[in-house]
């Protein structure tokens, strides 16, 4: 339908005043084609503004307007759209969040771990909302992991590699063989974390633990530079042997007890340096804890320390942390030194970020808050806790779902601090 269309192409010349348009393009948009070579970027234009048509239902005047934006660089589909519009991969159903830029998972069980790190190898940005309601219902921790790694990237011939990963315990003992496929990485690493609570294992007389041997292998999966099927581009592996051992460790200082919110964050973003090893996409997270977190708001103070030669060098426990910003929730309006202090760590920092939820709530329910006076006291509502009770009364027909939805609405929309 696209080249039926009459129109006028544009040189796939980007304009002088974007000197990284070119670089840029190529490194994070532009596909290998069938025959090997970069798409141009009318051929980028050509296959997403044909995967809109599919998607939408296009009008043909609707893909004029689309089309003529799109190649003058007026405006452009999600980032993501660029990269999987219009792909085989992108139309099967398990993969239809790649194209989203951005995502937000209450953490509250260890499938959404795996779910965050499904989402970021494809491609999205993850936000994850760490506050105490979520992240109290995981359980705490109970088991020692011991973890060893075992094979060799790539070793497995390619005819023989497992697809999806494999799980054999035995006692005390736990074998997992990584399978070489986006879903074999994702269920690796949250077996990894059931494990620390499963209550299957044997605990030590002696002690009020259980001591797990895990041992992972990881020759089935591919080998660094081979094709990624499908998502496009090559294979990274080399963070992915480090991973389970780093999350051990993490887990295991916090045998007895739940984890904190930044031990959470540490586990999420160990994931997060993988992914961006593999060269899946730049750094995008977002991590929102409650305005009181004392922990989270310090969490990454003075990250780079200099020893006693001058020499600079990171808290190496502590440099997952940077795959993120870090956001304190506040349910009430900040004071204006809360903000102050806020904008003041930002300036020296970068960090020090603060979100008035109830702000982000109103704007993420504008059809509902149409005019002024609705939002304004719907706010004083949010402040006083009875938010909930607000929606109740004027939107009846709002179900328990939808209205705990629209609550959360703050994860969605970021936008508000």
């Amino acid at each position: 339908m696209v080249r039926e269309l009459e129109r006028k192409r544009q040189s796939a010349k980007f304009p002088e005043t974007a000197p990284a348009a070119n670089p840029v393009f190529f490194r994070t948009y532009s596909r290998r084609t069938a025959a090997g070579l970069r798409e141009t970027w009318d051929e980028v234009c050509d296959r997403t503004l044909t995967g809109l048509i599919k998607l939408g239902k296009l009008r043909p005047e609707e893909v004029a307007i689309l089309d003529l934006m799109q190649r003058n660089l007026k405006a452009l589909p999600s980032g993501r759209w660029l990269w999987v519009g219009g792909t085989n991969w992108i139309t099967k159903p398990k993969n239809f969040s790649g194209a989203y830029n951005c995502t937000s998972t209450n953490l509250e069980d260890w499938s959404a771990f795996g779910l965050m790190m499904d989402l970021a190898m494809m491609g999205c940005g993850t936000g994850a909302i760490l506050e105490p309601q979520y992240i109290n219902q995981l359980p705490p921790i109970r088991n020692h992991l011991n973890v060893t790694v075992q094979g060799e990237i790539g070793s497995t011939p390619k005819q023989m590699r497992r697809e999806y990963t494999q799980t054999r315990i035995e006692g005390n003992s736990v074998t997992i063989h990584v399978g070489d496929s986006r879903e074999g990485w994702v269920e690796s690493y949250q077996t990894l974390l059931e494990l620390s609570t499963d209550e299957r294992f044997a605990k030590v007389e002696t002690q009020n633990f259980a001591s797990v041997q895990v041992l992972v292998d990881i020759s089935d999966v591919r080998k660094a530079g081979e094709t990624l099927n499908g998502f496009g581009g090559v294979a990274n592996p080399v963070k992915l042997p480090g991973l389970y051992q780093r999350c051990a460790s993490i887990l295991n200082k916090a045998v007895g007890r739940q984890l904190n919110s930044v031990e959470c964050c540490l586990l999420i973003d160990q994931a997060a340096v993988t992914i961006v090893a593999g060269n899946i996409r730049r750094s995008a997270g977002m991590r929102q804890f409650t305005a009181d977190d004392q922990q989270a708001a310090i969490a990454k103070d003075n990250l780079w320390q200099q020893d006693e030669n001058g020499n600079w060098r990171i808290d190496p426990e502590r440099d997952a942390l940077r795959m993120a910003n870090h956001t304190r929730v506040f349910h009430r309006k900040p004071t204006l030194e809360e903000c102050l202090n806020a904008v003041r760590k930002q300036y020296y920092s970068g960090e020090g970020a603060i979100q008035w939820a109830g702000e982000a709530v109103a704007r993420a329910n504008i059809d509902l808050l149409s005019t002024s006076d609705l939002k304004t006291d719907f706010l004083k509502s949010y402040e006083q806790g009875t938010a909930k009770q607000w929606l109740q009364e004027r939107y009846p027909q709002l179900d328990a779902n939808e209205l705990e939805h629209r609550l959360a609405r703050y994860g969605l929309n970021p936008c508000g601090k």
